[in-house]
């Protein structure tokens, strides 16, 4: 195969280096990637002992993605090459394409030096996504959850319930529970870090439901973001029943993992997690722009 992007900046980075596999084979003629094309880039002859143990440890994350992701992963992978399942469709796949991208070259640069789309616009599609998780995640055999995209500026809803304040009341009309709070601050907020909510009700529709309130962090600020949602207590009171959610399109190994694993951040949901569940997703806002984001990506060669 012949490489179409420079290795990562980090090159010691086994999820960059993983990624780097899977986006090369996206590109290539092929649809493949190999360990022995990672092996040839690193110049692993020439470089210190953790860097011959690198297309190790970058075989066993792809065999960890298989695992994990199941038919939501759009690759196949035998131990040496990484192969593109079916570019004609991706079907239940369009969820980690999305994350995989996104994550790898970077919301602002994929916008400013790429061209190939606008920061809102992937923002938007990622909560998008994240509410579709959200639903499938609460949901039971007896019993689907509902879920609603709240992040700023909720472009879809109508115009009289656009506004933090109108909102938090169209949204206590939705969940009917809890209660909206009187804060004078509440003018100047958009979404107080409150991305997605989903609840799942009881048959009896009665009070005292299960809910899951969703910060999403498309961008690489991940950490920054993570504590955001605590804010939007201050403006809706919920008493019961509350799980607390962080979704990425990144892909967090074990040794990141417990940076999320905190209470206040809740449920950690990864590019892995996020796509197993959202195999229904069919691409609406990125499927036309798939073959631009590799047609970019295949002039622009450089390290990312």
């Amino acid at each position: 195969m012949p490489v179409s992007l420079d290795l990562p900046k980090d090159r010691l980075n086994i999820i960059k280096l993983s990624d780097w596999l899977e986006i090369n084979a996206l590109l290539d003629r092929d649809c493949s990637s190999s360990i022995e094309d990672l092996t040839s880039e690193l110049k692993v002859g020439y470089e210190s002992k953790p860097v011959k143990d690198i297309p190790t440890d970058v075989s066993s994350e792809l065999r960890r993605r298989v695992q994990k992701v199941g038919n939501a992963y759009p690759f196949s992978f035998n131990g040496r090459l990484i192969s593109v399942k079916d570019a004609e469709s991706y079907k239940d796949q369009w969820a980690y394409l999305f994350c995989l991208l996104v994550s790898y070259i970077g919301l602002d640069r994929g916008a400013k030096e790429l061209k190939v789309w606008k920061v809102r616009d992937m923002t938007k599609v990622f909560e998008g996504i994240c509410t579709l998780v959200a639903r499938k995640f609460l949901s039971s055999d007896k019993t689907e959850a509902s879920s609603l995209q709240f992040g700023f500026p909720r472009s879809t809803w109508k115009r009289e319930h656009r506004s933090f304040k109108k909102a938090l009341d169209f949204l206590r009309a939705e969940i009917c529970e809890g209660s909206v709070k009187i804060n004078p601050t509440a003018n100047g907020r958009k979404d107080a870090g409150l991305d997605v909510i989903a609840w799942r009700a009881f048959p009896d529709k009665r009070m005292s439901k299960l809910f899951l309130l969703g910060q999403c962090a498309a961008g690489t600020d991940v950490r920054k973001k993570k504590r955001e949602l605590k804010e939007f207590f201050q403006y809706y009171t919920l008493e019961v029943g509350i799980i607390c959610s962080f979704f990425m399109p990144h892909e967090v190994d074990d040794t990141d993992w417990f940076d999320f694993y905190t209470p206040d951040v809740g449920i950690a949901f990864d590019r892995s997690r996020i796509s197993f569940y959202a195999q229904e997703w069919d691409g609406t806002g990125f499927e036309g722009q798939l073959q631009t984001i590799l047609n970019r990506l295949r002039a622009y060669r450089k390290a990312l």
